[in-house]
C-alpha cells in the first residue's frame, strides 16, 4: 500500500512541500520579472514622450496585460504559500472497477487521458485518479486539500481540490463500494482506506484512519477549538448531509432550514465556492450576490471565500434593494428600527400594521388593487391633433388595452408612437417632436395613479383599513411599507431584471416577508440559495418559514439541517428548555453546564459581570459575548463596564466590522455570530416575558460555543406579567 506507515506519510509530506516550495520560488521569480518588465515599459514611456499615439496605445495595453498577469501570479503565490502550510487534510485509496477502468473513459473523439496536462482547478479535468505505479484499475491514493496541486513534470494530480468529483467520495462514502460522477460518466469502485490529517505549518500533528465519513473525534477536536477572528472554512469536517447541499446543482431554488449552530451560513458559502469551481467560465464571483443582514455579519463571513481560493462576492441588504427600486426617494425606518420597537414599547397599532403586511392575504389584496388601478384609473378623453383631426377617447382606450402587456406607465410612450404612426399614415399629417411630447403627456395624465405615494395610500382606503398606513415623522415610512411600495412601483412603472446576477444567496431568511420575496423573485429570477432558522426570528409578526418562502417564490426544495455543531451538549440541552420544539440534534461534545447567577441589586450584577470578564481574561478563551436583549440595555451596560475594562467593544448596527475579543452587543446584532463564552445579563421575568422574548433569549444562548452564564438581580417574581424565568431556567439544569 502506498505510504502505509506514519513515517512514510511524513516523508511524503516533505516531498509535497518541496514541490510546493519550488513552485513558490518559481512564481516569485516570475513576479519579479514582471515587475522589472513593467518598470522598463514605464521608463520607456516617460523617456519617449514624442512617440506616436498608436505606439503609446500599444504600450499601455502591454502594461495592462502585464499587470493582469502579475496579479494572477501574486494570487497563485499566495495560494501556494497556504498550501505549503497545509497541503491536504484527507486521503482515500480508491480502486476503480476493472470493467470501468478504461472503457468508461471513451468519448466520441477517442479515449480521454485522465492525466492530460490541464489546470487541476478546471472542472473539465476528469479528475480520474491515477496510480503512478500501475494501470488505472489498480488501487491508488487520492489526497484531498483546499486547493489542487498538479505535477506538470509527471503530468498528474498530487492533491485534488475538495470540490473535484473524485473528492466527493471522501465526504459521501465509507469503506467499501463507492462511486463518483466524472464528466465522462459514473466511475464505480471500492474505497479501501480513509485517512484524516491535521497539518499545521507543515507539521503533521496527527493522522487518523477511519471507516466513517468524518470521525467524531476529529470533528470534536475542531469544534473544541477557540472561536476564530472570522468565520473559517470547514472543508476538513464537511458532513455527508452538508456535502449534498454544497454540491446540489439540480435545484433552481434551495431553501435551507437549519437550527442554530448547524453551519448553514458556512455551508452556503462553501456551496458558492463549489458552484464557482464547477461552472468556471460560466459564472464568476461578480455574478453572485449575497443579501446580508448587517455590515458586521458581512465582515464576519468575508474570510471564507478567499480562504477557499475564490474572490469575495458582492453583498447588499434588503433595505438597499428596496430603496433602490424607489430611486432612493423616500426616507424610511430600517429593519433594526422595526425590531427595536417590537422589542421595546411599540406605538399603538404598530404590531397590527407589521402583522397585516406580513401575510399572503396582503400580497393578494395588493395584486387585486393594482389590477383595479389598471382597469379603473385610466380615464381617456379626446386629444386634438390639429384643427381638423381629433384622437377619440374610445380609440385611445382601445390602444391602452392593446398594449396591456406593458406596465401601465410604460404604455404611454408606445401608445403615443403607435397612435401617431397610424395618424401619419391615414391622415398624412406631420408630427414633430413637440406634438409627440404633447400627446404623450396628455395620455399620461389620463392615468390618475401616477404618484406612487398617493396610490399606495389609496390602497388602504380601498381595502377599508386606512389605519394600517402611518407615516413616521416628516415623510418617513415604516419599514413594513418599504417593500409593498416598491412592489406597487414595479407593477405600475416596470423594472429591470438583474440578469447580471446568476445566483442569489439570502441569509436570515426568516426575517423577510412574502411581499419582500415577491420583489426579489421579480428582480432576481436566477438560481437561489436561501437559508435561515424560523426559531431565530426577531419579528414574530413578519417572519417566514421555509414553506412560506417556497410558496412566495412558487418554487424551491426545502432541506433541513438539524444537527448543531456550535455548542456543547449541555448548552444545547439548555437552549431546548427555551424553545422545546426545536429539532436540534447534538454532536456529542461535553462542557461545563450553564450557570445562572443571582445578585441582590442591579449594581451588584454589573460588578459580578465585571468579575466574569476578569475570569475570562485568564481562561485561555479568545472571545466573550455579553449579549443583552436590546440596544438600550447593551449600551448602558457597556458604559458601566468600560470604566474597568477599557478595551471592551460595543457592537451595534452602526458598526462596520467584526472585532474579536470582549464585546457587548444585543440579540439582533449577535445573530450569526459565535463566541467561546457568552454572558446574558438581566434574565428576569420583567425583561423576558413574551414569545418574542423567548426567541431572543434562544438566539443569545445559542451563540455560546463552550461556556454560558446568565445573570439576574432583584427578588424575581412575576413582574412584567410573565413567568418567573429565572426559576424555569434553574429547573432545567
Amino acid at each position: 500500500m502506498f505510504n502505509s506507515t506514519e513515517k512514510q506519510e511524513r516523508e511524503y509530506l516533505k516531498k509535497i512541500r518541496s514541490i510546493i516550495g519550488a513552485g513558490i520560488d518559481s512564481t516569485g521569480e516570475s513576479v519579479a520579472d514582471h515587475v522589472q518588465t513593467l518598470k522598463e515599459y514605464k521608463e520607456y514611456l516617460w523617456n519617449n514622450k514624442d512617440i506616436d499615439a498608436q505606439e503609446k496605445r500599444s504600450m499601455r495595453e502591454s502594461i495592462l496585460n502585464l499587470l493582469a498577469v502579475g496579479n494572477n501570479r501574486i494570487a497563485a503565490r499566495g495560494r501556494l504559500e497556504k498550501q505549503y502550510d497545509s497541503p491536504y487534510f484527507g486521503r482515500i485509496d480508491f480502486t476503480p472497477a476493472s470493467s470501468l477502468s478504461f472503457t468508461s473513459r471513451q468519448t466520441p473523439d477517442g479515449p480521454q487521458n485522465p492525466d492530460s496536462p490541464q489546470n487541476p482547478d478546471d472542472p473539465q479535468n476528469p479528475d480520474s485518479p491515477q496510480n503512478p505505479d500501475g494501470p488505472l484499475n489498480k488501487t491508488m491514493p487520492v489526497y484531498i486539500g483546499i486547493h489542487a496541486l498538479y505535477d506538470l513534470q509527471n503530468r498528474k494530480n498530487l492533491v485534488y481540490d475538495w470540490r473535484a468529483p473524485v473528492s466527493g467520495m471522501f465526504y459521501d462514502h465509507e469503506l467499501g463500494d463507492a462511486f463518483y460522477e466524472a464528466p465522462s460518466g459514473r466511475i464505480e469502485g471500492r474505497i479501501s482506506l480513509k485517512r484524516q490529517y491535521q497539518i499545521r505549518k507543515g507539521i503533521l500533528e496527527y493522522m487518523i484512519e477511519s471507516s466513517l465519513t468524518i470521525r467524531d473525534d476529529v470533528l470534536r477536536r475542531e469544534l473544541s477549538a477557540n472561536a476564530s477572528d472570522k468565520m473559517k472554512n470547514i472543508v476538513a469536517t464537511i458532513q455527508r448531509e452538508q456535502n449534498a447541499i454544497i454540491r446540489n446543482e439540480e435545484e433552481q431554488v434551495l431553501i435551507i432550514q437549519g437550527v442554530a449552530g448547524s453551519g448553514k451560513t458556512s455551508v452556503a458559502l462553501h456551496r458558492v465556492a463549489y458552484l464557482l469551481y464547477a461552472h468556471k467560465g460560466e459564472i464568476s464571483a461578480n455574478d453572485i450576490l449575497i443579501i446580508s443582514p448587517s455590515k458586521v455579519f458581512s465582515d464576519y463571513i468575508s474570510n471564507v471565500l478567499p480562504e477557499l481560493g475564490e474572490e469575495s462576492v458582492p453583498e447588499t441588504s434588503m433595505d438597499q434593494i428596496l430603496s433602490g427600486i424607489l430611486d432612493k426617494k423616500y426616507k424610511y425606518r430600517d429593519f433594526f428600527d422595526q425590531v427595536a420597537e417590537l422589542i421595546g414599547k411599540p406605538p399603538v397599532g404598530f404590531e397590527e400594521r407589521v402583522r397585516f403586511k406580513s401575510t399572503f392575504d396582503f400580497v393578494n389584496m395588493l395584486d387585486q388593487y393594482i389590477l383595479c388601478l389598471e382597469n379603473q384609473c385610466f380615464v381617456p378623453h379626446d386629444v386634438p391633433l390639429n384643427h381638423l383631426i381629433t384622437l377619440p377617447a374610445e380609440y385611445i382606450a382601445e390602444q391602452f388595452r392593446r398594449f396591456h402587456r406593458y406596465p401601465v406607465r410604460r404604455r404611454y410612450t408606445v401608445m403615443t408612437d403607435y397612435i401617431l404612426q397610424i395618424a401619419q399614415t391615414q391622415y398624412k399629417v406631420s408630427v414633430d417632436g413637440a406634438k409627440r411630447n404633447m400627446v404623450r403627456e396628455r395620455i399620461r395624465k389620463m392615468f390618475t395613479a401616477n404618484n406612487d405615494m398617493q396610490a399606495y395610500k389609496g390602497f388602504y382606503e380601498w381595502v377599508g383599513k386606512p389605519e394600517m398606513f402611518k407615516m413616521r415623522g416628516r415623510g418617513i415610512l415604516e419599514y413594513a411599507d418599504l417593500a409593498p411600495l416598491a412592489y406597487l412601483h414595479m407593477s405600475l412603472e416596470g423594472y429591470s431584471v438583474r440578469s447580471d446576477v446568476k445566483h442569489l444567496l439570502v441569509d436570515e431568511m426568516q426575517d423577510y416577508t412574502p411581499i419582500q420575496y415577491r420583489v426579489l423573485q421579480k428582480i432576481y429570477p436566477c438560481a437561489k440559495t436561501i437559508l435561515g432558522d424560523a426559531g431565530q426570528s426577531v419579528n414574530p409578526f413578519g417572519s417566514s418559514t421555509a414553506e412560506t418562502i417556497r410558496k412566495a417564490l412558487n418554487n424551491g426544495l426545502i432541506v433541513h439541517m438539524n444537527k448543531s455543531y456550535r455548542s456543547t451538549r449541555e448548552i444545547t440541552a439548555f437552549a431546548r428548555t427555551i424553545l422545546p420544539d426545536t429539532r436540534a440534534e447534538v454532536v456529542d461534545r461535553h462542557g461545563e453546564p450553564p450557570r445562572i447567577l443571582h445578585y441582590k441589586t442591579a449594581e451588584e450584577e454589573v460588578q459580578g459581570i465585571g468579575q466574569l470578564v476578569d475570569d475570562f481574561k485568564t481562561s485561555g478563551y479568545r472571545s466573550l459575548g455579553i449579549i443583552c436583549k436590546d440596544e438600550p440595555h447593551a449600551r448602558a451596560l457597556h458604559e458601566k463596564l468600560k470604566e474597568q475594562h477599557p478595551g471592551i467593544i460595543f457592537l451595534s448596527y452602526q458598526s462596520t466590522s467584526y472585532e474579536h475579543g470582549i464585546m457587548v452587543t444585543y440579540t439582533h446584532m449577535a445573530k450569526g455570530l459565535e463566541f467561546d463564552q457568552v454572558i446574558i445579563p438581566h434574565v428576569t421575568a420583567k425583561n423576558y416575558h413574551t414569545d418574542l422574548d423567548r426567541s431572543l433569549l434562544y438566539i443569545a444562548v445559542t451563540r455560546a460555543m463552550h461556556g454560558l452564564t446568565l445573570t439576574w438581580s432583584g427578588a424575581g417574581g412575576s413582574a412584567g406579567g410573565g413567568p418567573k424565568i429565572s426559576e424555569i431556567l434553574r429547573k432545567s439544569l
